[in-house]
């Protein structure tokens, strides 16, 4: 049998089109060596040929074997957890908003309206799920640019200002949208930018930041400082998980080191911008987060401490200040705790920290580089703002902050379940998508 026909009987039996090209390339690979030391033992051409496709055994109890390996797999216990939480959630904030209503709350966005969005959004998520994200890494740049221009233009003609924050654009027939949380799709085509410079030195160190530099920029420009501070650490986590995977040739410990000084000196220098050089509404959210325990008007950390501090660890405790507030999109933590008590506050994050976290460990065993950084950034995503939502809701400071199932923003959970989506996909091919090899003109390019 000839080499040519023995690939195409082996390949056949894989169910995977995504498998099949490297499969095919790596038996290639043994058959060519295993030819050439026939050859070397004076055997024909064709004799050598022959001869090196029966070593490798018969093509389609191979195939078969290859087939079992290179299955996609799908995630189904973490499917069945993102329903759950989807669902506890939305049942969560619907009961504490009738909660703050009826203790004398008023105005405020409430989850009515989340439901076509967690829908969509689980519709969505499946549909990433089977996906190929390893396409991604050819077009990383040109879609990365494309984003840069939205997100710098887009302001300029749908903008919808509040308090001087241009961080909402309305777009006709499509609706609302925060540019905030659409901009964290950025981190894993970030992510898929750094892939295209493996192998190559601190140039590549620079690019990384020379990348980073525009959607950091133009968040802080909105102004959103405490989401451009965010996206950042986010990239700058992504960037230490490629040094410590050795894609660059760099002394990796002093490299590290550099990217966590200038991780802990990026929330300083943020606050040293916005006492400097942003609105008077902006310096006041600054004095705001450092003095929580503030009695101006709006201070809301002051009530957060006093309606955690009044919880019980089962069943309700401080319910009786829920309408301090001036509403329960960003305290559903708090008021779950003095509505429910701690330990289902501490269930309900355990579960959601639990899901990110596996994700998380997941990614960083993935043997594709592509899908193991692009799964870092993800979740960095999540695990960044969750801690920030639990210190908001733990009355430590207060700052914008987002946590999936448990903020009822459309946009957010619509961009939660892309990045879910695509954590699903990382983990459905984790067997199957081959190093996505960019040809030599894309490398040149790229230099």
């Amino acid at each position: 049998m000839r080499a040519e026909e023995y690939l195409t009987i082996l390949t056949e039996q894989i169910r995977c089109r995504m498998a099949r090209g490297a499969v095919r390339e790596e038996f290639l690979c043994h058959i060519e060596d295993q030819k050439a030391a026939f050859l070397s033992e004076g055997m024909e051409q064709a004799e050598a040929e022959e001869a090196a496709v029966r070593e490798m055994g018969d093509p389609v109890e191979t195939g078969n074997e290859l087939d079992r390996i290179h299955r996609p797999k799908m995630a189904w216990g973490m499917i069945a957890l993102i329903a759950v939480l989807s669902i506890v959630g939305y049942l969560v904030q619907y009961l504490l908003q009738e909660k703050w209503i009826a203790a004398g709350g008023v105005g405020g966005a409430g989850p009515s309206g989340s439901i076509p969005y967690m829908i969509a959004g689980l519709a969505v998520m499946i549909g990433v799920c089977f996906a190929d994200y390893t396409r991604i890494a050819v077009r990383a740049r040109e879609l990365l640019i494309l984003m840069f221009l939205f997100f710098a233009v887009g302001p300029i003609f749908f903008s919808v200002s509040v308090n001087g924050s241009m961080n909402w654009i309305e777009i006709p027939l499509a609706g609302t949208f925060t540019l905030s949380y659409v901009q964290f799709l950025t981190v894993p085509l970030y992510a898929a930018v750094l892939y295209r410079y493996r192998g190559q030195g601190y140039s590549a160190l620079l690019k990384a930041v020379l990348w980073m530099l525009p959607s950091v920029l133009i968040a802080a420009g909105r102004p959103n400082i405490v989401f451009a501070g965010v996206l950042m650490l986010t990239c700058l986590v992504v960037l230490a998980a490629a040094v410590w995977k050795r894609w660059f040739r760099v002394a990796r410990k002093p490299v590290l080191a550099g990217i966590a000084v200038l991780a802990a000196g990026a929330p300083a220098a943020a606050a040293v911008f916005v006492w400097f050089f942003s609105s008077g509404y902006q310096r006041e959210r600054l004095r705001y987060v450092l003095d929580p325990a503030g009695t101006g008007p709006g201070y809301a950390a002051s009530a957060v401490r006093d309606l955690v501090s009044g919880s019980r660890m089962i069943g309700e405790g401080g319910a009786g200040n829920i309408a301090r507030f001036p509403n329960m999109v960003e305290f559903v933590l708090s008021g779950v705790a003095a509505s429910y008590g701690i330990l289902a506050a501490a269930l309900i994050v355990g579960l959601i920290l639990f899901l990110f976290i596996r994700f998380m460990r997941i990614s960083l065993r993935q043997r594709n580089q592509l899908g193991m950084l692009m799964g870092t950034g993800c979740c960095a995503v999540f695990l960044i703002e969750m801690l920030i939502y639990i210190a908001v809701n733990l009355g430590a400071a207060y700052l914008d902050s987002y946590c999936p199932f448990l903020t009822s923003s459309g946009t957010g959970m619509l961009v939660t379940y892309i990045m879910l989506g695509l954590l699903l996909s990382i983990y459905r091919y984790q067997n199957t998508a081959p190093e996505r090899k960019l040809s030599a003109k894309l490398f040149r390019t790229s230099e």
